[in-house]
This record gives structure tokens, C-alpha cells and sequence, in this order.
């Protein structure tokens, strides 16, 4: 018989078996789909003033058989919840991903949560026992997002070339910073933030756009400088000294060789300039020189952003997965 227990992420002997089966059920993915110990046992207990989260397990006698994650978001989209069910290998087929979900749904319910959204991974345009799963469950596919991944040294060799494309964006000053925004340059970086919902592609995805004020930005990028995140930042600032738009790219402390890029949005009235790709190669450039012995960076992708896609396609970016972005309203 398998029990089904909330894991407290605290205690670290518990969080750790937790952990080894989410790095066995992702160990066959591309990519770096799970992180490394050192970053789940600092970030998982920590605070987060942006969302709540739940762990369980499958418990097996005296081991953990399955894991499985919940987070709900505590500014904005109240309705809505994500969660993640993993299994070890040798356990897979004998209805403990259901349980796991089930379980989860039952907690997404309790804390008021109608719309539950997950995702599953594919060969890229292929197909897998996770779409079939999900949509046994009771899932839909809401959108499709191409995940891609960056070699450091593909990046290298074609980046002069770009620099040549992006002085189309010469007319706008770019600044970088590591996690902490310029004081000067607050509140019109949130005026941005909140853009991101809107003009970001969601497909069927039921999101609402948020509100980032002073005081929001900052304890976020408190909460990344106390788990070792940095969030290597390029601003543009246009002529009238507004923040035009940003891009990142975050590398863990504790895992220097690989980084994944956050957000990129450039304002809809500044378009038209080549500012992501020179925020990207701004960003990029920060990244190699902060981290020498960095490797690879991953992003994601709506499939339909046909403009974003172009860009990392031409930084050297290449499709290793395919994301499916699944929802289920209750």
C-alpha cells in the first residue's frame, strides 16, 4: 500500500528523498529539467512572497516512491495552481502519478484554486506517455512552447555577426545589473512587468495580467539574492529616460555552468528596433563574462512567437523539447 504524505521541506532528510525521485523520473530528459540538490534545499524551504508551495510523497514502506509539487501565486490569478507529479522509473504504470494528482487537486481545492495548469514534456514534435496521461487526467492543451537550448560556444561564434544587426538599437542607452534594479529606473521597470501577461503569447491559458509596484519588485529580487539566484539584467532606457524593455538571463550560485533566460519584453511602442536581440546579446555577454565556466542556457518559447523564435534562433539556440502547457478548470 502507498500513503500519500505532505513532505516538509524543511526537514532535510525527507526533502531529499523527495528530491532523488524527481531527478530520476527527469534523469532520461534533455537539458537540465531538474535542479541540483544544492539549489532545491536552499530554495524549497525558503520564503517566497509570490507563491505558496506544497510538497507530497509516495511512500512505499520506508521509501519514497513519487513526489509531487504544488505552487499557488499569492498576488494575482488566485483561481489558479500548478502542479507536478514525478515518479521513479521502476514505479511508473501502478496509479501513483494519479494519486499524486488527485492528492494535489484535493489541496488546489481546499485553498480556493478552480484552474489547475501543469505541463508535459515531448520529443520535440513528437508525442509521450505524458500528453496521455495528462489528458487521462483530465487536462487540455492550452499552449505549446518550444524548449531550446544554447551551447556557450555556438553563442561565441556568431556573435559579432549579431552585434552588426542590433546597432539598430543604437538610439537606446542599455544598462545591465545583477538582480537589483537601479533605483532610478523602478517604477517604469514595473510599469513593464505588469505588460508581460498581455503581450506575452498564453494560448488558452487562463492568466490575468499583474500590478508590479516598488515594493514588489524589490522583495523579489530579495528572495533571489537570498537562494544564490543571479538574475544577470539588460535594461534599454529610450530617450525620454523610460525603460523601453529587459531581458535576463539567471545563473544559480550553486550551479555555475548552466543558466536559463527569465523574461524578455521590449514595450509594443518601442518595437520595431532590434532591442531583444541587442538586450539578449547585452545579457549574454554578461552572463559569459560574470561566469567562465558557463555551458549551456535554456528558454522557452510560445511555438506561435514566431519574432522571439527568430531571435534565439539566431543567437544559436536549438529545439531539444517540446512543452505543453495543460489546464483544467473545476
Amino acid at each position: 500500500m502507498v500513503d500519500i504524505e505532505q513532505i516538509n521541506p524543511r526537514n532535510q532528510a525527507a526533502l531529499r528523498a523527495w528530491w532523488e525521485v524527481g531527478a530520476a523520473a527527469t534523469a532520461e530528459r534533455p537539458g537540465k529539467p531538474w535542479p541540483l540538490w544544492d539549489q532545491s534545499r536552499v530554495a524549497l524551504p525558503a520564503d517566497n512572497p509570490e507563491r505558496a508551495v506544497t510538497l507530497i510523497g509516495a511512500i512505499d514502506g520506508r521509501e519514497m516512491v513519487g513526489a509531487g509539487l504544488l505552487t499557488r501565486p499569492l498576488r494575482e490569478n488566485l483561481h489558479t495552481a500548478m502542479a507536478f507529479a514525478y515518479v521513479r522509473p521502476d514505479r511508473t504504470r501502478k496509479g501513483i502519478g494519479r494519486r499524486l494528482v488527485e492528492e494535489l487537486e484535493v489541496v488546489a481545492a481546499g485553498d480556493g484554486r478552480t484552474t489547475i495548469q501543469s505541463e508535459a514534456y515531448l520529443p520535440p514534435g513528437g508525442t509521450g506517455a505524458s500528453e496521455a496521461f495528462a489528458r487521462a487526467m483530465g487536462y487540455d492543451v492550452a499552449s505549446r512552447e518550444a524548449i531550446k537550448e544554447l551551447t556557450l560556444t555556438d553563442y561565441l561564434a556568431r556573435r559579432d555577426a549579431l552585434a552588426v544587426e542590433a546597432s539598430a538599437a543604437d538610439a537606446y542607452r542599455v544598462i545591465t545589473f545583477d538582480t537589483v534594479c537601479p533605483e532610478e529606473h523602478l517604477d517604469s521597470f514595473g510599469r513593464l512587468l505588469g505588460m508581460l501577461m498581455s503581450e506575452v503569447p498564453l494560448g488558452e491559458l487562463d492568466l490575468a495580467a499583474s500590478e508590479w509596484t516598488p515594493e514588489r519588485i524589490r522583495d523579489a529580487e530579495q528572495r533571489q539574492v537570498d537562494v544564490g539566484r543571479h538574475v544577470q539584467t539588460a535594461m534599454a532606457i529610450a530617450p525620454d529616460g523610460s525603460v523601453a524593455g529587459v531581458s535576463d538571463v539567471r545563473v544559480d550560485d550553486s550551479d555555475p555552468a548552466y543558466g536559463q533566460v527569465g523574461i524578455t519584453i521590449v514595450d509594443p511602442a518601442h518595437r520595431g528596433h532590434r532591442l531583444g536581440l541587442a538586450l539578449k546579446l547585452a545579457t549574454h555577454d554578461l552572463a559569459v563574462a560574470t561566469y567562465p565556466d558557463l555551458v549551456s542556457l535554456d528558454t522557452s518559447n510560445a511555438e506561435v512567437n514566431t519574432w522571439m523564435n527568430a531571435v534565439n534562433e539566431a543567437l544559436g539556440y536549438r529545439t531539444i523539447e517540446t512543452l505543453l502547457e495543460l489546464q483544467k478548470k473545476r
